[in-house]
C-alpha cells in the first residue's frame, strides 16, 4: 500500500497560508535557537558511527558499517525499478539518513521497500518513482504508539474535527520549538523550500514533547530530538538530531526478516515477501548490458543498456562490442560534446558526467554511427562526405532521444545538453532540409578541412 502523505497536502494547492506560517516559525527559530546539527547522532536509539567511504560496487554503493567480516548493505539502482542509489543522496546520504540497514525487499502490489537507520524509501510501480514511506503512521496503525513513547517518541495528537484542507494548516502550526522547526525546514532536498520539508518528513503527528533532558517532536516519516538540558553520555545542549527512526521500524516490524540479515558485497538481489513467496529473487541493475563493451564508467553503461533497448541502433552497438571500442568520458575541449576517433575510440566530454543517462544515450549513439561507418571503411573523403556523415548522426541521435524520453522531447529541459536534444529533435522532424541547414551551421569549420 502506498502511504505518501495524504492527498491535498502537497502540490499546487497548498495556501500561501500555510507558506508564510512555516517561514514565520523559521524566522524566529533563527533568532532564538541554539546551534545544533539536524543530521546529528540520536543517543536515543543508537549510536551511528562515523562515516565510512562507500565502496563502489556495480550500480550504486555498498557499505559495511552495519556488517560484519565485510558484510554490509548495498544501495543500488535497478533497471526498469528502484533508482535507490540516486534516491538514498538526494535525501542526503549516510550523513542525514544513516547507513542503509537492510537489502531491497517487494511488498504487496509489487512496492519495493529499502530501509536506512532514518527512513525507509518505497517505490511505486505505478508511476516509477521513489518516495519515503510514512514510518510513524505505519507504526501508529500496527498499534505500536505505547511501544514508541516507551522508546520517547511522542503519541499521536487528534488533530480533532476540522475540513480536510485545514488539517495541513493545523498541525505545521504545531512547529512550536524553535530548533526543530529550524531542522524541518533545512530538508537535504532544498533546505526553506516547504513542499520539500513535508516530502521529506511529512506533517507532524504530535507538538513538541518534553523527554527529560530532550524534546522530540513525531513527524509522519521522522522525529527530530532537540537537547535543552545537560545530561550525562547525552550531547550538547542545543543539539538538534534526527531519530533513528529506520531502527524503530526495523526493530518493531523486521524482527528476524532476511532482508535484514548483513549481505555479501556482489550479492544484489531483492527479498519478495508477498503471500506465498519469501524468496531471494535476482534483479537486473542499471549497469547491466546484454553485450560486453569496452566501457568501465558505470554511468556510460547505463546509457548503453537504454541504448540496447532502442531496435534502430541494434547493428550500431553490435559493431561497438565487435570492434571493443573504447567508450570512456575524457577531457574534451569546452565546446565539443564528445568526439569520435579511428579506429575505435568514442569519448564524451568529461563535464558531462552530471547528465541524466538518457542524454548521454543520445551523444553515445551519434558517436557509434561515425565508429560503425569507419568499421567498414573510410566514409568521409571530401567536405560534402562530412555533412552527410554528421547528417546521418544527428538523425540517429533524434531518433534514440525521442525513444527514450518522447516525441514532444524532455518536458523540463533543465541543462545545455538537454535543450540541445530537444532543439535537434525539432529540427530531425521538420525534414532533411532543415536538419542539413542545421549541420552545415554546427560542422561547417570541422568539414570545411575535408575541401
Amino acid at each position: 500500500m502506498n502511504r505518501s502523505t495524504r492527498k491535498g497536502t502537497r502540490g499546487r494547492r497548498r495556501s500561501t497560508y500555510l507558506t508564510r506560517l512555516v517561514f514565520a516559525l523559521v524566522f524566529a527559530a533563527t533568532v532564538l535557537s541554539s546551534s545544533g546539527s539536524a543530521a546529528a547522532e540520536s543517543p536515543t536509539s543508537g549510536h551511528v558511527a562515523p562515516v565510512l567511504d562507500a565502496l563502489p560496487t556495480s550500480a550504486g554503493e555498498f557499505y559495511t558499517a552495519l556488517g560484519d567480516g565485510g558484510t554490509g548493505f548495498g544501495v543500488r539502482n535497478y533497471a526498469d525499478g528502484p533508482r535507490f542509489s540516486d534516491a538514498f543522496h538526494r535525501y542526503g546520504g549516510v550523513r542525514t539518513v544513516g547507513y542503509p540497514s537492510s537489502r531491497p525487499w517487494i511488498g504487496p502490489g509489487g512496492f519495493i521497500y529499502q530501509l536506512t537507520q532514518r527512513a525507509l524509501m518505497q517505490w511505486s510501480p505505478v508511476n516509477n518513482t521513489i518516495v519515503l514511506a510514512n514510518i510513524y503512521e505505519i507504526l501508529r496503525e500496527a498499534g505500536l504508539d505505547n511501544v514508541l513513547y516507551s522508546r520517547s517518541i511522542p503519541r499521536t495528537e487528534s488533530v480533532g474535527a476540522y475540513p480536510s484542507a485545514r488539517v495541513p494548516g493545523i498541525q505545521l502550526s504545531w512547529l512550536t520549538n524553535p530548533a526543530i522547526t529550524q531542522a524541518f525546514v533545512a530538508n537535504p532536498i532544498l533546505p526553506g523550500s516547504v513542499d520539500a520539508s513535508i516530502e521529506f518528513h511529512g506533517l507532524p503527528m504530535s507538538r513538541p514533547h518534553s523527554f527529560g533532558p530532550f524534546v522530540v517532536q513525531r513527524f509522519q516519516r521522522t522525529a527530530i530530538q532537540h537537547w535543552v538540558e545537560e545530561a550525562e553520555g547525552g550531547p550538547t545542549v542545543g543539539t538538534v538530531a534526527l531519530i533513528n527512526s529506520g531502527d524503530h521500524y526495523k526493530d518493531l516490524l523486521l524482527e528476524n526478516s532476511l532482508a535484514t540479515v548483513p549481505h555479501a558485497y556482489n550479492d544484489a538481489r531483492m527479498l519478495d515477501v508477498r503471500p506465498g513467496a519469501r524468496v531471494f529473487v535476482h534483479a537486473h541493475l542499471a549497469t547491466d548490458t546484454i553485450r560486453t563493451y569496452n566501457v568501465v564508467d558505470e554511468k556510460l553503461a547505463e546509457s548503453l543498456r537504454l541504448l540496447e533497448s532502442v531496435p534502430t541502433v541494434a547493428r550500431l552497438l553490435e559493431t561497438a562490442a565487435s570492434a571493443s571500442t573504447s567508450i570512456r568520458y575524457r577531457t574534451l575541449p569546452l565546446r565539443v560534446v564528445a568526439s569520435f576517433m579511428p579506429p575505435s575510440q568514442i569519448s564524451i566530454n568529461r563535464s558531462l558526467q552530471v547528465e541524466r543517462p538518457q542524454s548521454i544515450a543520445a551523444v553515445l549513439a551519434h558517436e557509434l554511427q561515425h565508429a560503425a561507418e569507419s568499421h567498414r571503411g573510410p566514409f568521409v573523403k571530401s567536405e560534402q562526405d562530412c555533412i552527410a556523415a554528421e547528417l546521418r548522426a544527428v538523425t540517429t541521435e533524434a531518433i534514440v532521444w525521442r525513444a527514450l524520453v518522447g516525441s514532444g522531447g524532455i518536458v523540463t529541459a533543465t541543462t545545455p545538453l538537454e535543450r540541445m536534444e530537444n532543439s535537434r529533435l525539432t529540427t530531425v522532424k521538420a525534414g532533411e532540409a532543415a536538419t542539413r541547414s542545421m549541420v552545415k551551421n554546427v560542422w561547417a569549420v570541422q568539414c570545411v578541412h575535408y575541401r
